[in-house]
């Protein structure tokens, strides 16, 4: 980390975690913005633009071993100018230039360090660069000698270069619409493409090869999959991974939450940063599986995680932290190992020691343990999932007095940046939670998130703003932040009811609509005012976390559902779905909440719409729940009282003319017609489940 003694650079003035974090680097940073452009283009100077995150430990190792040093910065300060960026803040800009570094032929990854034009266009870029030549890599010194030397003598043609690869994204990004809507087969291959890859022995998918990370997304996608087909296999998977997860090191068994990766398959040894999003969609897929399997080991795991995530994440102003560093006092994975001596002078219970594979020797460096439960040679899908009658006691037990013992130390950086689309995940995942459980604390606690991402980070436009720290809003908002709040309006719409939501969620869309839409069918990432990008991109890879993309694809199969815009987002979805169809085809185990997307619109429709009037809050509060554990993810529901049903029979087409009968009333329509209206709970679930 940065040595505070130093006189600080521009960066000072920044409220990102990471920019604060090389504040007092001799390097003189600039942040993103004119001032170093402008530089730049008055020196002739090679812009070098190094994009990281605060929680990012090779980011940290490159600021160690060549950003504090001073003979490095002599160097970068007279040959460059040297920009700082952190790409949770602008994903935009980063999804730019590691598109460039993929067309260049390297492998992505962060720290991204990117060599540009005084245009802002690429001329050459990598990930980690080493103080001497080590690991296959260039050294840094050497890496800016080559480039500050290519500039003087053959500036021509890297200037050329640069400009024939900023074109070639431009491209890339506004490919023709071939208009050929995928078929319903390609669900069939991404299912089969699961089988194929995963791995029998540990569970989870074998795509990297070396890593593991948590495959939530694909997860969610299995566990729709097999609620419409009813494939074992599908199921199998998904169990069997989410219990893997849990038990692995990847999952930390004192304080909850799980990891960014495992650095082996067999979810042992975790980079042990904690994002916001990963912890979001394995609370919402584990959501999922509990509704269909009832295993009360995954609530058990959703509890942990939110209890995780209030007690450690949760900010006094109303939002959820982004993240935890994995290291502390300089070293990974400080804060969660344990030695044998250590633990045993806290637990001898023999039973749980051996029970979380506690030894002398360890599994991590200097004779560490990290905890975890063995479950190699087992099914739990097959075989069940059983502890003794006392034992889960005996364990919370054991996790209240480590987790005393571990909060003493030194923790790691917590990155208090407030991120619209990740803490809408957040969001998500509680609401999820609340369908499964009925708590309604887990609904409270959604709904005040939402109030603060409503009170300080949506204007009165409908336009959504990126991030907050301390006190400050910036940054236009990106696809998925958008999209992401759109789906959260309607999902509070459907869960908690008011047509605020709904109205809420129309007006962000109606914006999106206006400065996001592309010619091509898809929306693009960014806002079409927004200057500072050599190219506007189109993304439906679904990465950390969903692309905006698949989540404005699962807003318009509820909304179109419900009658909005007489079916015209049905045609709009297909037009998403046709520019993604090479993807979707070659490459699908890359989209799957695309899948999930297109897995619904394929799928028989199903809508229930349930009008009542003078009913009691618990009597809709239980109606609501009912209708949300129906194991079908296609099913459609909407619940509203008569008043509210007035008030959006204009926008909603399958709200017209519909009343509550004596009081409660249900509308059940399937395969493009409707059945006669119900006065029966019982003989509408009949109809719903049949």
């Amino acid at each position: 980390m940065a040595n505070l003694s130093k006189k600080p650079n521009r960066l000072v003035h920044e409220k990102s975690p990471y920019l604060l974090q090389h504040a007092h680097n001799p390097v003189d940073w600039f942040p993103w913005g004119p001032e170093a452009f402008e530089k730049a283009v008055k020196e002739d100077k090679v812009i070098l633009l190094s994009i990281g995150y605060s929680t990012c430990h090779w980011c940290h190792v490159m600021e160690r071993e060549s950003f504090e040093d001073e003979s490095t910065a002599e160097v970068l300060n007279r040959d460059f100018v040297c920009i700082k960026l952190d790409r949770e803040e602008r994903p935009d800009i980063d999804k730019i230039y590691m598109d460039a570094l993929h067309a260049m032929g390297t492998q992505g990854g962060w720290p991204l360090n990117m060599f540009l034009t005084p245009e802002k266009e690429p001329i050459l870029g990598g990930t980690y660069f080493p103080p001497e030549n080590k690991y296959g890599k260039r050294s840094f010194k050497e890496v800016l000698k080559l480039v500050n030397q290519a500039w003087t003598h053959q500036k021509g043609e890297l200037l050329q270069a640069a400009k024939d690869l900023t074109i070639y994204l431009k491209e890339n990004e506004t490919r023709t619409n071939s208009g050929q809507v995928p078929e319903k087969q390609i669900l069939i291959q991404n299912f089969n493409r699961y089988i194929q890859v995963y791995d029998k022995d540990y569970f989870g998918f074998k795509t990297n090869s070396v890593n593991k990370f948590p495959p939530s997304m694909a997860l969610s996608f299995l566990l729709d999959y097999y609620m419409v087909e009813k494939d074992n296999r599908a199921l199998e998977m998904a169990f069997n991974t989410m219990y893997a997860m849990k038990s692995g090191g990847i999952y930390d068994q004192v304080g909850g939450g799980i990891c960014r990766y495992a650095t082996d398959h067999e979810w042992l040894v975790p980079h042990f940063e904690k994002m916001l999003y990963d912890n979001s969609l394995f609370v919402e897929s584990l959501a999922k599986l509990y509704r269909i399997t009832n295993e009360t080991f995954f609530l058990e795991t959703i509890q942990e995680i939110i209890s995780y995530i209030e007690r450690d994440m949760r900010l006094n102003v109303g939002g959820i932290a982004s993240a935890e560093d994995a290291d502390s006092e300089g070293e990974e994975g400080k804060f969660y190992v344990w030695k044998e001596s250590e633990i045993k002078s806290l637990v001898s219970d023999e039973e749980i020691l051996n029970f979380w594979n506690v030894t002398e020797e360890g599994n991590f460096e200097h004779n560490q343990n990290i905890l975890n439960v063995y479950f190699k040679g087992k099914n739990p899908f097959l075989d069940g999932i059983q502890f003794k009658n006392d034992f889960k006691e005996r364990i919370q037990k054991t996790k209240e007095i480590l987790l005393e013992r571990r909060n003493t130390r030194i923790r790691p950086l917590r990155d208090d940046k407030i991120l619209t689309s990740w803490n809408c995940l957040w969001i998500r995942a509680l609401l999820a939670s609340y369908e499964v459980t009925g708590d309604t604390k887990y609904l409270n606690q959604a709904k005040e998130i939402y109030q603060f991402l409503l009170s300080y980070l949506v204007k009165e436009d409908g336009s959504v703003l990126r991030r907050f720290r301390d006190g400050e809003t910036k940054y236009i908002g990106t696809l998925p932040d958008y999209s992401e709040l759109i789906w959260v309006c309607l999902r509070l719409f459907q869960l908690d009811g008011g047509i605020h939501y709904f109205n809420q969620g129309i007006q962000i869309w109606e914006y999106l609509e206006k400065h996001f839409l592309s010619d091509v069918g898809p929306y693009f990432e960014s806002y079409e005012g927004n200057e500072d990008l050599i190219v506007r991109t189109i993304e439906g890879y679904d990465g950390v976390e969903p692309s905006g993309n698949s989540t404005i694809l699962h807003c318009f199969y509820y909304l179109n559902s419900l009658g909005f815009l007489n079916g015209k987002l049905e045609t709009r979805a297909n037009s998403i779905f046709a520019y993604f169809l090479p993807e979707l085809t070659q490459n699908s185990l890359s989209y799957p909440s695309m899948a999930s997307a297109f897995l619904k619109f394929q799928t028989p429709s199903k809508e229930v719409l349930v009008v009542y009037r003078n009913q009691s809050e618990e009597t809709i509060k239980n109606l609501r729940l009912k209708l949300s554990q129906i194991k079908d993810p296609a099913l459609v529901w909407c619940v509203l009282s008569e008043e509210e049903c007035r008030s959006l029979e204009n926008k909603l087409s399958l709200l017209q003319g519909r009343d509550a009968g004596n009081g409660i009333r249900y509308y059940v329509c399937q395969n493009f017609h409707c059945e006669l209206p119900k006065d029966n709970w019982e003989e509408t679930l009949q109809l719903i489940t049949l």
